[in-house]
């Protein structure tokens, strides 16, 4: 199920960029086996055609913290060339020819991925204004069968107390959990021991290894946590690595193989689905709604499971929640428990969890109405681009 050739009525003009970048402080690190986020950030591009109709998109900044205010500097200086006064007949084809203008940049200033995590913010944005002007919730528009519920999991369970987390979860109303490892032996099987014992016998426990092993180590983990009856491991080694090693992977495990929010273009998604039982692309890193439901598409048509990667905040969130229920399948939503000011104040409860769903808003686009002053004690900096400025 591509998305619709062109589901424009009529071009628009875009108008007016602005370019969002917030960073919030917390109490407890979010911790990966990568690293550690000591602090939320976000950066969004709300974008605004001739007609005075506003879309919102994310480009993903998570990590390392830096990050966050780079690309949003990146988007600034990328993006106002590629929108202002641009004629759009179909958000195909304008996402194509984006990145395509900005393809040797990314390739001279060696930084695919920030171009291509800028581009995606800037696709959702486009999508999210075409959906508020047909009136239209953006999983209706790419299907207009998609279900108002989807399928949802607790996600960044952490080393030292993913215990209580699931805990907490599970009283908000989750009932799956993706708890993450790679921080050794003691750590990780006390952790997955404790969730197993308690889990409710509809009840899923998903893992995430964050790339942390080599394969010798990766293939004998999967023998380990055979026992535990996993919805998933993620991630057990880099996404980078050979094709012979993610095919010994797959061979080996007893558990499906998840990953994807590390891929970029239809190439490497299509090799993945090799070894890949679960396609996790990520709507911020790329592709934005675009690049993500093709590949969502073609992932559940050809019988694995799309997941939605997601761990910013609350705009990219709801794009990928609109994706999943547009798609389909039997996949989840992915959303973080971790704290995140930013992600709430966004969301202002406009996507509640209910007996393991999360339940979507039927507002038009991605049914948020984001309150920029409301935020404004995490706001870091707001550029604003229209004729006057270029």
């Amino acid at each position: 199920m591509p998305p619709p050739n062109n589901p424009l009525d009529a071009p628009i003009t875009l108008a007016r960029l602005d370019v969002h970048v917030f960073r919030a402080e917390i109490a407890k690190p979010v911790v990966a086996s990568f690293g550690t986020i000591p602090s939320r950030g976000a950066v969004l591009l709300r974008l605004e055609d001739s007609e005075g109709g506003q879309g919102w998109g994310e480009v993903w900044s998570n990590f390392p913290t830096l990050t966050t205010e780079y690309r949003g500097e990146l988007a600034a200086m990328l993006l106002p060339a590629q929108v202002i006064g641009r004629r759009v007949d179909d958000p195909l084809v304008f996402n194509a020819d984006v990145t395509t203008a900005l393809a040797v940049l990314a390739i001279q200033a060696g930084e695919p991925g920030p171009v291509a995590a800028v581009i995606a913010g800037l696709d959702q944005a486009l999508w999210d204004l075409i959906a508020r002007r047909a009136g239209r919730p953006l999983r209706r528009l790419l299907n207009p069968a998609a279900a108002d519920r989807v399928p949802a999991y607790a996600s960044g369970l952490n080393p030292d107390d993913g215990v209580e987390m699931a805990a907490a979860a599970r009283a908000a109303g989750h009932r799956a959990f993706k708890q993450k490892i790679g921080f050794g032996d003691e750590i990780d099987f006390r952790n997955l021991q404790a969730i197993s014992d308690v889990l409710g016998a509809s009840e899923r426990l998903f893992v995430d290894a964050n790339q942390r092993w080599r394969l010798d180590e990766a293939m004998s983990k999967v023998a380990e946590l055979a026992p535990f009856g996993l919805g998933w491991l993620e991630e057990p080694v880099a996404a980078d690595r050979p094709a012979e090693e993610w095919r010994a992977l797959k061979t080996m495990a007893a558990m499906p193989i998840a990953g994807g929010e590390n891929l970029r273009g239809l190439p490497a998604f299509d090799e993945a689905r090799e070894w890949l039982d679960v396609i996790q692309p990520d709507v911020g890193k790329w592709g934005g709604v675009s690049g993500c439901f093709a590949v969502a598409s073609d992932a559940v048509a050809g019988g694995r499971t799309y997941c939605p990667h997601w761990l910013g905040s609350g705009v990219g969130l709801m794009h990928s929640a609109e994706l999943l229920a547009a798609v389909g399948g039997a996949g989840l939503l992915e959303m973080d428990v971790n704290e995140n000011p930013l992600r709430d104040a966004m969301l202002d409860g406009g996507l509640g969890v209910d007996d393991g769903h999360a339940v979507l808003p039927s507002a038009p686009g991605i049914g948020l109405e984001i309150d920029v002053a409301a935020m404004a004690q995490w706001q870091v900096s707001h550029r604003t681009f229209d004729q006057t400025t270029l």
